[in-house]
């Protein structure tokens, strides 16, 4: 059973739909990522990389059935196939690429700076792997199956005729790849669960024995505070001794501690003199030994509640994923299955799902970066309420003097009271 052409146009409606909304989705990424620094996250970085493959998937779906109108050997629909073929498959490398930041960030200690050294090796293969068969099918071509790139009902990918290869090459890979998305996060789920679980129970961070690595969702900043302390250090003596020896009731030594942030310890720098240990030192050093631990204790809280949220996002990145392509899967292995049978709602829910991956980013990328989201509409919103024109003061009648009148106001005068009349109105101008 095929397809009427009423069923056809209303996929091909849908998709141009769906990917026009994930084309403005995706826009709001780019332009916000690059117009302030306060969107780029480590989180939201790998989403603008993503975001280009988004964009040129959406380019092949808002072609739609064009290509096969135009002919499976016509160049638009061999480009449509290799469009897909490339980029559409890459979403879901995106979504691995941050299941590994997870990993590297719970399992093997990375901050900020190492996730970032590894970008480009995630550009390369989330980008470089999908390209190699879709470049390699322009060229593979039979006596009995022709070209694979050809008509796929939906748009131009690999042809009906070539069907095994959409597993071999396209379904099969993107679900190994969810398989092991969905391992990491189901580990380092189980860690997350485990290290809540004690700070509830233990109420801090004394006796953990899991180091909780830096997070890798904000963004290193270098703090510096020095403080000059004087310390007391008096010695027991009677009054009538100090006075005839002429010495003071106290001596005062100083020195420097320094505390810089941008690692995870603290550095204490100290003169190499030794200072001579008094009551008042030991007594300093017990009251500000808590000082310290609770302000080690919120840190490593700040730095469990961020790294939980990376994983949270993460996480939305991968319920986004399944929504994506558990349909169109099953489409999939539906035509293989029955591969003269062609199910509408099956073929129209993947139109639905498979160009929205954009907007599903988009939307994601807006609930991370939802503080700096007000902050920029706040700041939008100031800059339309000034941009204020205004309007031409009203013309307003000006007081003459009749020749001959006995009035005692100069022309000077005439003048200062036509002009306040004008400022007199409410407001900075007069309405028109």
């Amino acid at each position: 059973m095929t397809l009427s052409e009423k069923q056809i146009s209303a996929i091909s409606v849908t998709e141009r739909v769906c990917s026009t909304i994930s084309l403005m989705g995706t826009f709001v990424i780019v332009a916000t990522f690059l117009g302030s620094s306060a969107f780029r996250k480590p989180i939201n970085r790998l989403v603008f990389y993503a975001s280009w493959g988004n964009m040129m998937a959406n380019i092949a779906t808002i072609i739609s059935a064009n290509g096969i109108h135009q002919g499976v050997d016509n160049s638009l629909c061999q480009f449509q196939g290799f469009l897909i073929q490339w980029f559409m498959p890459a979403d879901a490398l995106w979504t691995f690429a941050m299941a590994c930041n997870v990993y590297l960030t719970f399992f093997h200690k990375y901050d900020s700076e190492q996730l970032r050294k590894l970008e480009w090796k995630y550009v390369l293969c989330c980008y470089g792997i999908p390209f190699i068969p879709a470049f390699a099918f322009f060229f593979i071509q039979t006596q009995a199956r022709g070209r694979i790139y050809g008509s796929a009902i939906l748009w131009c990918w690999v042809s009906i005729k070539w069907d095994f290869l959409r597993i071999a090459t396209f379904y099969g890979p993107v679900w190994l790849i969810v398989s092991l998305t969905f391992a990491i996060y189901l580990r380092a789920g189980v860690v997350i669960y485990q290290k809540r679980r004690q700070l509830r129970n233990i109420g801090g961070i004394d006796s953990l024995d899991i180091d909780i690595p830096e997070s890798p969702f904000a963004m290193l900043t270098g703090i510096q505070v020095t403080r000059e302390i004087a310390c007391s250090t008096p010695e027991r003596r009677s009054i009538s001794a100090e006075s005839a020896r002429g010495l003071p009731s106290a001596g005062f030594r100083s020195y420097t501690v320094t505390i810089e942030g941008g690692s995870q310890q603290n550095k204490f720098q100290r003169p190499s003199s030794q200072i001579v240990p008094g009551p008042l030192q030991k007594e300093t050093t017990v009251k500000t030994r808590p000082d310290v631990v609770d302000s080690q204790r919120r840190l490593t809280t700040e730095t469990n509640s961020a790294t939980w949220a990376y994983y949270k996002y993460a996480m939305l990145f991968f319920i986004a994923l399944l929504v994506t392509w558990v349909p169109s899967t099953i489409n999939r292995v539906y035509s293989l299955a029955r591969p003269n049978d062609f199910n509408f709602n099956l073929n129209y829910a993947s139109s639905f799902v498979l160009p929205l991956q954009g907007f599903w980013n988009s939307l994601i990328y807006v609930s991370i970066s939802w503080p700096a989201v007000k902050t920029l509409w706040s700041d939008i919103r100031k800059r339309i309420r000034s941009w204020h024109v205004p309007c031409p003061p009203k013309q307003l009648q000006p007081i003459h003097i009749r020749k001959g009148s006995q009035s005692s106001l100069t022309p000077h005068l005439l003048q200062a009271d036509n002009e306040e009349r004008r400022r007199s109105w409410p407001g900075s101008h007069p309405p028109c």
